[in-house]
This record gives structure tokens, C-alpha cells and sequence, in this order.
């Protein structure tokens, strides 16, 4: 792409979380549940995954998002989303992000359109934006991008946190951000300035295994199960959420119960990484949503549940 050179490779901006509130310092918009990118646009357009990926062969029918974009050279960042029944698909993302023949890729484009959710702008006319305030980004996006069927610019409202986020969960959306208005861009750094508010759910699920963990952390993820009937089906693994205490308790309870194979069928990748349990554990966790597979998106573990009974641990649907 010509002047790539001249815009720098960065890493997106990241949140952390906290409960919905209400404040005029911030601006609320929908937490898209898509892809993180950065576009980089410069008479071309290069779309990068937040781990620095080249994403563009993936979405060819966002090859030509420059020419909605005034102001460049420009790097703007934001959500590659597939809509369907007026609500992003996450399943829909994956099933396009797994391909890699051209062939089936077009295909799919026909099924799945992908769209760029636009929320912020990190260069525009060659010229770095990350020290000016959220408030004066937002209006150079506005000027900038001219909607259509390849981007949108993510709306947002003021002052009304709790009220916009009880929407986005009715709606069935992943939930809402909330943004200082001062704030400046921080590249590849999380911080208060950008809060996120998730529409998690809740389930009790049985530990079938558990995988040991790397670094400081001795316990890396357990892998839980549900009832279908009779069967125990996997369900995914959860990797956060436990303290230090918690991850010895876990632990010393595990190492009780190792038996030789799991009591379940686990994914290839995942069995040769696991110990297996015998199914007698049944712990709560929280989490966003359920792939086409059934399996937990964005989970997190809350904690032991010693009165419930595996059996009371039915199979989850989406």
C-alpha cells in the first residue's frame, strides 16, 4: 500500500471493566462483537487484527474502504462485524475467519457481509491524533467517513450509561463501552479512560480435566461438561477468574480425582494438553455467549458449587 511506511504499526487501545453508570465526563456506545482492527489507509486499505495479523485477504469486501475515507494517510480502528437478523454474528465471523481459499472466501462473502464499525481515529492527513480528546476525535471520524456498505461510524450517546447498557442487553447485544470524553489514544495499553460493560450470562458446569498452567500461574484452565440426556458433552474450557488460593484449592482437589482418559470426547488439540477428572465437581461460571459449536465465549470462573450435583448440570444451548 503506498506510505504504509509512513504510518506506524500500533496496537489497539483496550478497556477494562466495570458495572454500567451514568456520568457527563463519558460517552456510551455498543461493544460490537466482532473483529478488532486497525485500518490503515492510504490510497489502499490493510486491515490488522489486534495481535498485528494482515486480516485483508479474509474480508475482500472491505479492499476498498479507502475510497470512503477522507484525510489520509489515516489509521482508523474499530470492529469488523457480520450482521444477521439485524444483530452481529460472532459464529458468522468465525465461520468466514477459518477460511483461507480465496474461492470458498468469495463464497462466503455472498452469505456473510462483513462491515467496519468505525469508533475512532488514531491518524488522519498523515498527522498523529492520540494526544487529542476522545470529544474532538469523534467529530474528525464524523468528517471523515462517508457511510456505506463497506462502514459505518458506532454511535454513541451522553451522559445516560445505565439506560443505554439495559438497551444494548435487550436487544441481545455483547453489551456497551464507556469512554471519556478528555481522554487521549493510548496504543496497546488497557485503561480506565475506556470501561466495558458485558451482557454475561450465568451456568454451573461439571470439571471433567484440567490443563496446568505456565508462567506463575500453576493452574491454566479447567475443561467443563454438560448433560445431554444421558451424555456429557463438552462445553469449553475457562481459564480465568481464579485467585491464587482458589488455583491450590482447585488443584489439590483435582489430584484426587485423575483417572486414565477423559469421560468425555474433547477436541484433539485440547485432550493432548489435558488431565482428566472423574466428573464429580461442578463449579459456576460466567459468560457471554455460546459458539455455533457450544462452546463458552469470553468465560469466567466464579467459583465451586459443592451443592449441586453434576446431573443438575444441563448441556447449554444458544
Amino acid at each position: 500500500m503506498e506510505g504504509q511506511a509512513s504510518l506506524p504499526l500500533l496496537r489497539p487501545m483496550l478497556a477494562t471493566s466495570s458495572r454500567p453508570f451514568d456520568s457527563p465526563d463519558f460517552l456510551y456506545e455498543v461493544k460490537w462483537d466482532g473483529y478488532r482492527v486497525l485500518a490503515y489507509l492510504d490510497g489502499g486499505t490493510l486491515l490488522r487484527s489486534r495481535n498485528l495479523r494482515d486480516i485483508t485477504a479474509t474480508f475482500p469486501e472491505l479492499k476498498e474502504l479507502h475510497k470512503c475515507v477522507k484525510n489520509q494517510p489515516a489509521i482508523v480502528d474499530g470492529e469488523i462485524v457480520i450482521f444477521q437478523d439485524g444483530r452481529p454474528s460472532f459464529a458468522a465471523l468465525q465461520a468466514r475467519g477459518r477460511l483461507e481459499d480465496p474461492m470458498k472466501i468469495m463464497g462466503m462473502v455472498r452469505r456473510y457481509p462483513a462491515i467496519l464499525m468505525a469508533f475512532d481515529v488514531l491518524y488522519a492527513g498523515g498527522r498523529s491524533r492520540l494526544n487529542e480528546p476522545l470529544r474532538r476525535r469523534k467529530e474528525l471520524l464524523a468528517e471523515m467517513i462517508k457511510p456505506g456498505d463497506q462502514v459505518l461510524v458506532s454511535e454513541f450517546v451522553l451522559h445516560h450509561g445505565r439506560a443505554f447498557t439495559a438497551a444494548c442487553v435487550a436487544r441481545g447485544l455483547e453489551g456497551a463501552m464507556a469512554k471519556h470524553l478528555d481522554s487521549p489514544y493510548l496504543p496497546g495499553r488497557r485503561s480506565p479512560y475506556w470501561r466495558k460493560f458485558r451482557n454475561t450470562r450465568e451456568a454451573d458446569l461439571v470439571i471433567c480435566g484440567y490443563q496446568v498452567g505456565r508462567g506463575r500461574r500453576r493452574l491454566g484452565a479447567l475443561l467443563l461438561g454438560g448433560y445431554r440426556g444421558e451424555e456429557l458433552v463438552y462445553q469449553g474450557k475457562v481459564g480465568t477468574g481464579f485467585s491464587r488460593e482458589e488455583e491450590e484449592h482447585l488443584l489439590e482437589l483435582l489430584s484426587r480425582l485423575v483417572i486414565p482418559r477423559p469421560v468425555l470426547p474433547l477436541p484433539p488439540v485440547e485432550a493432548r494438553r489435558t488431565i482428566a477428572v472423574e466428573p464429580v465437581l461442578v463449579c459456576a461460571v460466567e459468560y457471554l455467549a455460546l459458539t455455533a459449536g457450544g462452546l463458552l465465549r469470553h468465560c469466567s470462573y466464579r467459583g465451586l458449587r459443592p451443592d449441586k450435583s453434576p446431573r443438575e448440570c444441563h448441556y447449554l444451548l444458544g
